[in-house]
């Protein structure tokens, strides 16, 4: 285990537990680890210490930081890096698509993904390397494991709302029809999730893609999705 994980899990082990205090437990969050009972809040507290302690800390360190939480016991180590892939937006923009590849494939249940994937890449991390990027989400979207696939969606969450680059529409609806028909769960409403995000910068062409394909998205998808569009809530 690398010494800064070693400083970190004593924090998180040390930290007043919040079982009680909230309803996030792993079985509800498709995560089967050990879990320390803390909030997530607590948690980001935890790593942000650590960064602001750490200001002088080497691409190389952050790396293997980050690679011995992804080896983690507990939903808490694998669901840190969080913090430190946004708290380092220099070494993020260096990271290796295989060394992300590698450590999705770490993750298990949607809240794990989501830690990662969720607002964490953005529409300028995207742009600055689209053919890097498109490979990767390609490679996702087609793997054997579904929580890759699911990231190959959330990744894009965040991008599709920042930018009205066509490029992200149009690989975000080409991984929607790749994966429209699985039923599971960290699918289907991840493929809403996509959609909805999409209103904001791709009204139209949101529109428009969920009248021709309604019959063969999930049911979730399209009740959300009009709902979105008609209400401007979920």
């Amino acid at each position: 285990m690398n010494l800064h994980h070693q400083a970190i899990l004593r924090q998180i082990q040390a930290t007043e537990p919040g079982r009680g205090q909230t309803t996030q437990r792993p079985e509800q969050l498709g995560s089967n680890r050990r879990w320390h009972g803390l909030k997530n809040d607590q948690r980001r507290r935890i790593l942000l210490d650590f960064c602001a302690a750490q200001k002088g800390l080497s691409y190389d360190d952050w790396l293997a930081l980050i690679d011995s939480l992804y080896h983690g016991d507990s939903y808490e180590e694998r669901c840190a890096p969080q913090t430190l892939l946004l708290k380092y937006p220099r070494y993020r923009r260096q990271l290796p698509r295989p060394q992300l590849d590698a450590w999705l494939g770490r993750l298990d249940g949607w809240a794990e993904v989501d830690s990662t994937c969720q607002t964490v890449f953005s529409a300028a991390d995207l742009l600055a390397d689209w053919e890097g990027w498109s490979a990767l989400l390609r490679s996702l979207a087609a793997d054997e494991n579904v929580n890759k696939r699911r990231a190959a969606l959330v990744l894009l969450t965040a991008p599709i709302t920042q930018s009205p680059d066509r490029r992200i529409l149009d690989l975000s609806l080409t991984l929607i029809n790749c994966l429209k028909g699985e039923k599971d769960k960290r699918i289907t409403k991840a493929i809403s999730w996509l959609l909805r995000k999409g209103v904001k910068q791709h009204r139209g062409a949101i529109t428009a893609y969920l009248e021709a394909q309604a019959e063969g998205l999930p049911a979730i998808a399209v009740r959300e999705t009009r709902r979105k569009l008609a209400t401007g809530k979920k």
